[in-house]
């Protein structure tokens, strides 16, 4: 069997370290740790090698803002997983994963990201390349969830999907690029549902469109805002029964919630180029200090429908402790998929529709993931 070398851009951060470990576990690929800076990359890998048998990790500089050595780095690569704070040089990185024969996926989210992306996505084909976005769980669940449930019914009326994240951010490091591009996520979001057989935008002003979803004990009933992810809009033309869906966020914490992230958003909206790092700083701060336990990521399917002429209610429960585990089993769990060839095919796809979800929630459960599926009819399991 022919063995793949994979490159992670920003393999020895917090998530590529995560994604370093699980496709050391899960596969027999070579991987190249790269970024910026050499040392930290080449004492990931020395540690990775200790650890895992056939010395198989090498670590590398990569700086996705110099394309000559990017293109040199990425020879000799089959595919690329950027875990890295690049999303403004993802058309450069595409362009050179291109360039070189490289498949690609990453665990960005935005729709500025995929914008970008699908503007090359004749290329993409064209060069017969597979290239994977909006990887992790958030996006990168909420669509697969809904396509799990769907074994489950004959027909689906309403599923949708919520996320509590409460991470304690004081055990973490964070670049400034990882600040910056945190904020603008989090402000640069589309706040759209799907209701009575159309997409549209709700005022985000407004809590009449928020919905309350029960989280179980830890969390409990928590209001969720709205939060539009690519991977949803062709859910209803695969389920066209479905009258509602959507995703749903719960916010941090009462003073991000209610006083940062407000201040946030009016101020980047007149000023967005000139004060995008102080308010960073100023986000980083609140979530460090305000954020109490208990600590954990939970994503929620409650989905409602008939089966067998019946009412059937499913409800579906994702959780980890640790963020970035909840970010990089999924992604391992779509490129066990990848590597067997069952979804590699020409094109730009997002991971949670392009994952057959069955296998999808099997492996993802079995590297750690804790899955509950709960019969509102019948029993749980």
């Amino acid at each position: 069997m022919d063995i793949k070398t994979f490159l992670i851009l920003g393999g020895y951060g917090n998530a590529g370290r995560v994604l370093a470990q699980l496709l050391l576990q899960e596969t027999n690929v070579r991987l190249v740790l790269a970024g910026r800076n050499l040392d930290k990359a080449k004492a990931a890998a020395d540690q990775f090698n200790n650890l895992f048998e056939g010395n198989r990790v090498t670590g590398v500089f990569a700086d996705a803002s110099d394309l000559g050595k990017l293109r040199q780095t990425f020879k000799g690569i089959d595919f690329v997983v950027v875990a890295s704070s690049t999303a403004k040089y993802t058309k450069e990185i595409a362009r050179t994963a291109l360039e070189a024969g490289c498949d690609y996926m990453d665990i960005h989210f935005g729709p500025k990201i995929y914008a970008t992306l699908y503007s090359l996505v004749e290329a993409i084909k064209n060069a017969d390349r597979c290239f994977i976005t909006g990887g992790g769980f958030h996006p990168g669940l909420p669509a697969a969830l809904i396509r799990y449930a769907g074994q489950y019914f004959d027909s689906m009326e309403k599923a949708i999907v919520g996320g509590v994240m409460n991470i304690n951010f004081k055990e973490y490091e964070f670049s400034e690029s990882t600040k910056i591009e945190f904020v603008e996520e989090v402000i640069d979001f589309l706040p759209f549902i799907y209701k009575n057989g159309e997409w549209r935008k709700i005022n985000i002003m407004s809590t009449k469109d928020y919905v309350a979803m029960d989280f179980g004990s830890e969390f409990g009933k928590r209001q969720c805002a709205p939060m539009f992810f690519e991977e949803l809009r062709e859910i209803p033309l695969i389920f066209p029964t479905l009258n509602q869906t959507g995703f749903y966020i719960a916010g941090f914490n009462w003073f991000t919630d209610y006083f940062v992230f407000p201040f946030i958003f009016i101020s980047l909206k007149l000023f967005p180029k000139i004060i995008i790092k102080p308010m960073s700083q100023l986000m980083q701060w609140s979530l460090s200090t305000f954020s109490k336990p208990p600590y954990g990521l939970v994503v929620k399917l409650e989905a409602i429908g008939e089966k067998n002429g019946k009412l059937k209610n499913i409800e579906i429960q994702l959780s980890h402790k640790d963020g970035y585990y909840f970010t990089a089993i999924p992604v391992v769990a779509c490129l066990l998929q990848y590597l067997d060839g069952s979804i590699r095919k020409p094109g730009l796809w997002l991971q949670a529709n392009i994952v057959e979800p069955n296998r999808f929630m099997h492996d993802m459960k079995r590297m750690g993931i804790d899955v509950k599926v709960q019969d509102k009819n019948g029993n749980g399991r």
